[in-house]
């Protein structure tokens, strides 16, 4: 048995949040980056921020989320996140913040006494197949790793840890042999995550925390009560506990410098279905109309950066985003400057196996979403929806039309790199979207030039390249004169 060394680290004082200031990169507390949100912004990779800010959601949400529309427009306009309601509400939870707390360390399991694994489980390469090969430095011996950044490592494990087989606590009753079968897909490995991005972490965090009141029983994992080491099936019961999710019963063993060293990993909370408990409560949940998780690059592995805009069709069939529904329910009540343009950054884990039990990457996507003169007018925002989907119906119809005429399976000709439309649409999509009204056509026509260009990597087959343009064109609203030769 090892017990960890009592070496403070406090979340809410010390320096390891990474943000963006006038002068540049630069570490802040929990407390730092709430009380200075309206002056620095949140920085790392896209799946390092989309973790971190929900948790300052839920810091945020559970100190001082506005009830109604009245009140966030109220903290919209407001020069500064609410100080006062913050710092009460960290002050009475200040001891649950301590990374190394020797009863209550802060989203782990302070009975956990054995380590079972070293520092570099704590690293996002690896938690996937086979990732030495693309992340080398696994086979060197790990490195202690800095108390700020363990902190940041930690909050990524519990957001994005993927599913399968799972270490067994020995006082698991579900253990066997040291392990625990059907472990569940963190939150954010489960959902295409969408946030609306910001001038400042103060906007960010009110773009992505659409007003209303905390659900009986939820709360965050600070204040709920320390978990024992087994794992634990139940439900989440609101965004604060969905925010705060404790995948896994993790403990950080430090040296006297207090570095980490060793951790201790196992099973966590498990809800039946990831995927529809963050749906039901995430408001940044991207999902189709079935519900599942939207797709952020075509099957040939192209960025659709037009996917989040399509989102905001009215048909009930288009899918949704409570957090874009948020942003045009600001825009509509002209709280958001009408010049003013809007973009979404979309995340999503792509897993090994069925079972999410390794991660092969995320995916990361900017989304821009037109100006809010367009969001906030009902008949516009539906063109520009309709728009966004132009790409989705004529990808369909290459596909279809291409594995009739070359003879190959629709998968097979869905992933050809050469038919696919996003391929052929650079930054076309960014130009329509900075404004809608005067670049309709030249959308539209950027479309029919890139079927040009599908037709044209059919493999030499003119009947069929003849086909694909005919047919894809026909997908398209209105007749177009052909596009100019080499365009």
């Amino acid at each position: 048995m090892r017990e960890a060394l009592t070496v403070l680290f406090d979340l809410l004082e010390r320096r390891w949040l990474p943000v963006v200031t006038r002068d540049g990169p630069d570490r802040v507390s929990l407390r730092g980056a709430l009380e200075r949100a309206h002056e620095v912004g949140l920085a790392g990779r896209p799946e390092d921020h989309a973790a971190l800010l929900r948790l300052l959601l839920a810091l945020y949400a559970s100190a001082a989320r506005p009830a109604d529309a009245g009140e966030w427009d109220a903290a919209w306009r407001s020069p500064a996140l609410d100080a006062g309601r913050i710092g009460g509400y960290l002050d009475d939870h200040a001891d649950r913040f301590d990374l190394f707390s020797p009863t209550r360390p802060f989203w782990q399991c302070a009975a956990l006494s054995e380590p079972n694994r070293e520092a570099d489980v704590l690293e996002v390469a690896s938690w996937g197949s086979g990732t030495a090969q693309f992340a080398s430095h696994l086979l060197l011996p790990p490195q202690p790793m800095a108390p700020r950044d363990a902190a940041v490592a930690l909050v990524l494990l519990q957001s994005w840890h993927p599913g399968g087989i799972q270490s067994g606590h020995r006082d698991d009753p579900a253990s066997r042999a040291g392990k625990v079968y059907g472990g569940k897909a963190s939150p954010l490995s489960s959902i295409t995550h969408l946030r609306v991005t910001g001038r400042t972490l103060k906007d960010e965090i009110l773009l992505n925390c659409p007003p209303g009141q905390r659900s009986p029983g939820d709360r965050p994992v600070w204040e709920r009560e320390a978990p024992a080491p087994p794992m634990l099936a139940r439900e989440p019961e609101g965004p604060l506990d969905l925010w705060t999710w404790p995948t896994r019963r993790v403990r950080l063993f430090s040296d006297e410098d207090g570095h980490v060293t060793d951790v201790a990993v196992h099973d966590g909370d498990r809800p039946a279905d990831p995927g529809a408990a963050a749906v039901r409560w995430d408001p940044g949940a991207a999902v189709t109309a079935r519900g599942t998780r939207l797709a952020i690059t075509d099957a040939g592995h192209q960025p659709l950066p037009w996917a989040a805009a399509r989102l905001l069709a009215p048909e009930p069939d288009s899918g949704g985003c409570a957090v874009l529904e948020h942003l045009v329910a600001a825009a509509e009540r002209g709280v958001l400057p009408t010049s003013s343009t809007w973009e979404a950054v979309m995340v999503r884990a792509e897993h090994t196996t069925a079972h999410r039990a390794a991660l092969s990457g995320i995916v990361s996507l900017h989304a821009p979403l037109g100006p809010a003169g367009v969001l906030g007018d009902p008949a516009r925002r539906a063109a520009l929806a309709e728009y966004a989907g132009l790409p989705w119906a004529v990808q369909r119809q290459i596909t279809r039309t291409a594995s009739a005429a070359l003879g190959i399976l629709s998968a097979i000709a869905a992933a050809r790199p050469g038919l696919s439309l996003a391929a052929h649409l650079p930054y076309a999509w960014e130009r329509f979207a900075a404004n809608p009204g005067e670049e309709a056509e030249d959308w539209v026509r950027a479309l029919a030039g890139a079927v040009d260009r599908v037709a044209d990597s059919s493999g030499g087959d003119l009947m069929a390249a003849a086909r694909i343009r005919t047919d894809a064109l026909l997908a398209l609203p209105a007749p177009l004169d052909p596009p100019e030769e080499g365009h």
